[in-house]
């Protein structure tokens, strides 16, 4: 669910709120209406439709704010996701949260925490860290993820180093 949302968002924090939100949402809903015949598929449906008004509310802000206040740079617009090759999301949240850019233990970290869904706690018992530490650590890499524009993409096999054939 997370990474059909990350597909939608580009995003991971704005994909972990919409999660958050349709989860919510849920036990709102499913309380006076019942569980539908497929939990998932709604939660899912719902995360994406979350994130994506959320998109669609920034870029109206972003326009707007333009209009009311000058500016010296033009900020980009968050574009539309187009269809990659790849239809598997959770493969490429795989490979953004295993880029390169980051450190191997924040590379475990985060994805045992969005791919996986560890919770922090368990991941920071896991490192032999505090809970914080662990959720600091969590959140620069996300940071990390965003300033360096990462790419949510499967990336192309001639970009990939050969694997060692040692065991």
């Amino acid at each position: 669910m997370l990474a059909a949302t990350v597909r939608v968002t580009r995003d991971l924090d704005a994909a972990e709120e919409a999660v958050q939100d349709a989860y919510v949402q849920a036990l709102r809903t499913w309380a006076d209406d019942g569980v539908p015949a497929r939990p998932g598929a709604w939660l899912t449906t719902v995360a994406r439709r979350g994130a994506l008004n959320a998109l669609r509310r920034r870029r109206t802000l972003a326009t707007k704010l333009a209009l009311l206040v000058e500016r010296d740079e033009v900020q980009p617009q968050p574009h539309e996701p187009d269809a990659d090759a790849i239809p598997d999301d959770r493969l490429r949240l795989v490979f953004t949260c295993c880029h390169p850019a980051l450190s191997a233990e924040a590379q475990v970290a985060l994805t045992l925490r969005l791919v996986c869904g560890v919770a922090t706690p368990d991941i920071a018992q896991a490192f032999l860290v505090s809970e914080a530490t662990m959720a600091a650590r969590l959140t620069r890499a996300k940071k990390k993820i965003a300033a360096a524009a990462i790419p949510y993409a499967v990336p192309a096999p001639t970009s990939c180093p050969r694997a060692s054939t040692r065991y």
